[in-house]
């Protein structure tokens, strides 16, 4: 039987339609979770999200069924051998998919603490690793993005997990290939690519951090970081009991309950102050 490459706006459709249900099923586990009494927002609010991701492809691609959004695009996942993925490499897919970005950072964290303890770096190698570390470990989304300039270029990877475990998609009918757009992307990737290689190549030449900066990093970091998202704060604004948070979390927070998620005091939302020009 042949096989058709998917195009990127195949792959896109489909990653769409999957996320579409991904967040109705997110949503639908809050309300479970609301509905049995779990009042912590604040923890559950990361825990969910993986959930419902692990929930819907355990139950369609490690079952070597498609999920909704290849269904809709008509696509199937196949390894570079155009062999049906096996469950143990649906299940690597999976991990990275779902966990990938805290696997890099506790990467970066676990290569940063040996580079600190080690006996056989002079102390000049030593800050230029810890340079290293920090620098991918601030940039790491620009890195993430770089790579999907090169699925606008190239159409083939669309997650770092299917370029990882070398899964693609591919059309069973040629028909139904959808090239219309393929030059634009193409011209979008370069743009793009050229433009994250030129930040990082700025942000890393001016980018130093010795071990006084990264004490006084860390320090300053956790002043400004939300309880909710545990990243520095966005558009910061306070609740009338005077804590602060990410516009967009603390509103969400407020959909699933109607209490600051530090000192449980009833916050209605209309209460809540946009701190302009505080960052």
């Amino acid at each position: 039987m042949n096989f058709y490459k998917a195009e990127v706006v195949d792959i896109l459709r489909c990653s769409q339609r999957d996320d579409a249900f991904v967040t109705t099923l997110k949503e639908d586990i809050f309300s479970i979770l609301k509905l049995f009494g779990f009042v912590d927002y604040g923890r559950i609010r990361k825990i969910v999200p993986l959930l419902a991701k692990a929930w819907y492809y355990y139950f369609t691609s490690l079952n070597n069924l498609q999920t909704l959004g290849e269904e809709y695009s008509g696509t199937l996942r196949f390894t570079n051998q155009n062999k049906i993925p096996n469950k143990l490499l649906q299940t690597c897919w999976l991990v990275l998919y779902v966990g990938g970005e805290s696997l890099y950072d506790r990467l970066l964290e676990h290569l940063k603490s040996n580079v600190k303890s080690s006996d056989s770096l002079t102390e000049e190698a030593r800050i230029k690793l810890t340079n290293v570390i920090a620098f991918l470990k601030e940039n790491k989304v620009l890195i993430f993005r770089l790579h999907y300039s090169f699925f606008y270029i190239y159409g083939t990877y669309y997650n770092i997990s299917n370029r990882i475990t070398g899964i693609k998609y591919v059309l069973l009918r040629q028909w139904m290939q959808d090239d219309s757009s393929r030059y634009s992307f193409r011209i979008l990737g370069n743009i793009s690519l050229v433009y994250l290689i030129y930040l990082l190549i700025r942000k890393g030449s001016s980018f130093k951090l010795d071990d006084d900066q990264d004490d006084l990093t860390r320090n300053s970091s956790v002043g400004m970081m939300c309880s909710l998202c545990t990243e520095n704060r966005k558009n910061t604004c306070s609740t009338p009991c005077g804590h602060l948070f990410c516009w967009d979390c603390i509103y969400e927070s407020l959909n699933y309950q109607q209490y600051c998620p530090i000192c449980r005091d009833v916050v209605n939302p209309s209460r809540i102050i946009h701190l302009q020009n505080y960052e």
